[in-house]
């Protein structure tokens, strides 16, 4: 039973490691199409319409031609984006939440907001199109519940109000302000959908990357040729192979662990700040204090961070010396894991492991593009590459999780053999005593 077991360990750490490569392939492709970038100014696009079906109408450019078309027509009309992917594109790429002329990673319904104001603003960092610009201008300037009108009854409600209430018309008309002055049907209607905008958004991220992922895999295994029938005969015929590459489990799984970004590089930055700041103000040592303790990625950091310390004064201070900081620990904890995916993979060459086949039934496979072609001539290693092809679709996840479960069962079936053992010997003595 344990040989089955360790069988089954080391098989998962080589599917491990093999989707590890897969995933930092596939993370390297969604680097370079800016797949987040794209996939949030996409959701944005979704929002914006949503929230005003003004926005669904296109840009529409008029250029000259600069030759004469057969049917002699002076000027050709150009189509270009609708409304709301001009302001998406505007937005996904304003410096506020933009790093170095990129498209933003992710945004916060406060962040959405303050651009969207900053955008209809006189002098803005971003520059929208005329017509999107005042078409935006009018949601933000409409008021909610009942536009301008409303807001005039109200005010009048609290004049009358602070008249009956001496030495509390500061508080009364705050009041108001707060409830009516400040909502705008643009930030009502965002209010609305971006949640559930979000997480349709996420979701069809996660679609895009198993697409990718599934792509990958597809690539790898043939232009390489990975059997996992022919990987999974050599660790059962070679109980030495077994032993190296059930010992590199618990390493597998560390370093796994930290590929996947489960440190909290966040909370670590803001650990930085907070550092930088012990002498500050009670008002600044007091609003970072309120940040939450335990945060992983960069942009939830930089959400609370903004949250807690929007008031304070040096506001913008505190959010680039987390920007910093948040990108250093970044670059560091890439830099640990690329050291650590090397040490793996010298580990994995030390086991003798032949993944990547050099022949097959007596013939080579690399020798030539013909040689290659043949190897899948043979109908037992097409089916072992089609099954690689699966089990490296599954994703680095699933073994990881399938790897650190039969990690855990190991010791309890450890356990119940020995007990097995010590009883049949108890038994084996007590015949031989009667």
């Amino acid at each position: 039973m344990l040989q089955q077991i360790d069988t089954a360990i080391a098989f998962a750490v080589v599917m491990l490691m093999l989707s590890l490569i897969v995933m930092a392939i596939v993370q390297m492709v969604s680097a370079l199409t800016d797949l987040r970038g794209r996939n949030l100014a996409s959701g944005l696009e979704n929002l914006v319409r949503q929230i005003e079906p003004e926005f669904r109408k296109q840009l529409h450019q008029v250029s000259p031609i600069t030759q004469q078309t057969q049917a002699g027509s002076p000027e050709q009309q150009v189509h270009g984006p609708t409304i709301a992917e001009h302001i998406a594109e505007i937005v996904v790429r304003h410096p506020a939440i933009a790093h170095a002329g990129t498209r933003a990673k992710a945004v916060s319904q406060s962040d959405l907001i303050r651009v969207l104001r900053d955008l209809c603003s006189d002098h803005p960092t971003a520059t929208l199109d005329g017509a999107a610009k005042e078409k935006l201008k009018n949601l933000l300037d409409a008021r909610v519940p009942g536009g301008t009108d409303k807001v005039a009854e109200a005010q009048a409600v609290a004049e009358r109000l602070a008249a009956e209430l001496p030495g509390q018309d500061a508080q009364v008309k705050a009041a108001v302000d707060a409830t009516f002055s400040t909502v705008s049907k643009l930030e009502h209607q965002i209010g609305q959908w971006f949640d559930t905008v979000m997480d349709r958004l996420s979701d069809i991220f996660t679609r895009k990357t198993r697409v990718i992922t599934v792509v990958v895999s597809v690539l790898l295994v043939a232009a390489l040729q990975i059997d996992s029938s022919e990987i999974l005969r050599q660790i059962i015929h070679s109980p030495e192979l077994r032993a190296k590459l059930t010992e590199m489990s618990e390493t597998a799984l560390s370093q796994a662990d930290k590929l996947f970004d489960n440190s909290e590089r966040a909370s670590a930055a803001l650990a930085d700040v907070k550092k930088n700041h012990t002498n500050d103000d009670a008002q600044t040592v007091a609003a970072l204090a309120r940040v939450p303790a335990h945060l992983t990625r960069c942009v939830d950091g930089k959400n609370a961070l903004i949250e807690n310390t929007q008031q304070l004064a040096n506001a913008g201070v505190l959010l680039k010396e987390f920007d910093s900081a948040c990108q250093d620990r970044t670059r560091q904890a890439m830099g640990n894991a690329y050291d650590e995916m090397r040490g793996l993979r010298v580990d994995l060459e030390k086991t003798n492991l032949n993944i990547i086949p050099t022949e097959i039934h007596g013939q080579a496979v690399f020798d030539s593009p013909a040689d290659w072609w043949r190897a899948y001539r043979e109908p037992h290693h097409l089916l072992g590459t089609l099954v690689s092809i699966l089990l490296l679709s599954l994703g680095a996840p699933f073994w990881f999780n399938a790897l650190r479960q039969l990690s855990n069962l190991k010791p309890a079936i450890a356990g119940k053999v020995d007990a097995a053992k010590r009883a049949a010997g108890t038994q084996s003595n007590d015949g031989n005593l009667q």
